[in-house]
């Protein structure tokens, strides 16, 4: 079934149209511009998207995938099966959590928005080898292994949420912030005593860094939006983030995380243990891990500044 909150979701795409993705259709040629290129019809493609719960039945598949696709070079590390079961069962156990569907319940999800508990699930075993690699990728002193970490310490008081935003690249942007606003809603109003108030955010996914070369040849992202007034287009040089080591020419794949980036307590990236060697002949992006620990109150901020750069 559709999301119980889909009015909220329904008055977002009306506000916003990201409901709809169309691509830009190319005038016909005719007889007063004889001065323009010949050129062919492009047919406008409408595509609705809609936010549902999870399915554990159909949806496993696809997020094993997407799974893998941010797991890159190290996908052969850890078992997705597992995994991917249990980010599902989360997300059904606590009310929380969305994917987003183009032709209706039964059909794959083109992405989602889904949380773990990681103090509930410390030892679980589908669980316990995706939190060994994440913290293997830990320097000794880290606030993420304060919280991370299984040793007995003061931050067990605190209750940290594994964030999993796993989505294919070209899903448009616009359709971000209303997953993240009906997650934190949902997570805020659970009647469920077992789902707790989250005191931190851990996001994890992966970046690409540029050369310098490559930074010179124009590889900025062109990201296409769609506001009340009709499109329109915003094309932007990506700025790096300043709170990563030799961040010039690093980016998150997912350009909203930026907006998350800014509020973030601490960010780690890291290599992935199963990349090729680079050398100064090596061409192209290079991929490498990435956690972004976020505090409860500025996760809803990030979504805020998301949700008003797309307007």
């Amino acid at each position: 079934m559709p999301r119980d909150n889909q009015l909220e979701a329904i008055s977002v795409k009306d506000a916003a149209k990201p409901s709809k993705r169309k691509s830009v259709p190319k005038e016909n040629e005719d007889d007063s511009d004889s001065g323009s290129d010949s050129g062919s019809d492009i047919s406008m493609l409408d595509v609705d998207f809609d936010f549902y719960n999870f399915n554990t039945d159909i949806d496993q598949i696809a997020l094993k995938r997407l799974l893998r696709q941010t797991l890159s070079n190290d996908e052969d590390r850890i078992d997705v099966h597992p995994l991917a079961e249990l980010i599902l069962s989360e997300g059904i156990r606590m009310g929380a959590g969305s994917s987003i569907k183009t032709d209706g319940e039964d059909s794959d999800p083109w992405g989602l928005l889904a949380v773990i508990d990681v103090n509930r699930n410390r030892s679980n075993p589908a669980f316990k080898p995706f939190l060994d690699y994440i913290r293997s990728t830990l320097p000794s002193i880290s606030p993420l292994r304060l919280l991370l970490d299984d040793s007995p310490s003061p931050a067990y008081s605190n209750s940290p949420a594994l964030v999993f935003s796993l989505r294919v690249l070209n899903l448009p942007v616009p359709l971000i912030p209303p997953l993240y606003k009906m997650l934190l809603s949902e997570l805020e109003s659970a009647d469920n005593k077992e789902v707790p108030k989250f005191t931190h955010w851990i996001l994890w996914g992966r970046g690409y860094r540029l050369e310098g070369t490559e930074q010179g040849m124009g590889l900025e992202m062109t990201v296409e939006n769609t506001g009340a007034g009709g499109k329109k287009k915003r094309k932007a040089k990506r700025n790096a983030v300043d709170a990563l080591p030799a961040s010039v020419g690093q980016f998150p794949y997912h350009p909203e995380e930026e907006f998350i980036d800014n509020v973030a307590a601490h960010i780690h990236t890291y290599p992935f243990k199963t990349a090729a060697p680079r050398d100064d002949d090596s061409f192209g992006v290079e991929q490498f891990g990435r956690l972004v620990l976020i505090n409860h109150d500025n996760l809803a901020q990030a979504v805020q500044a998301m949700e008003a750069a797309g307007q």
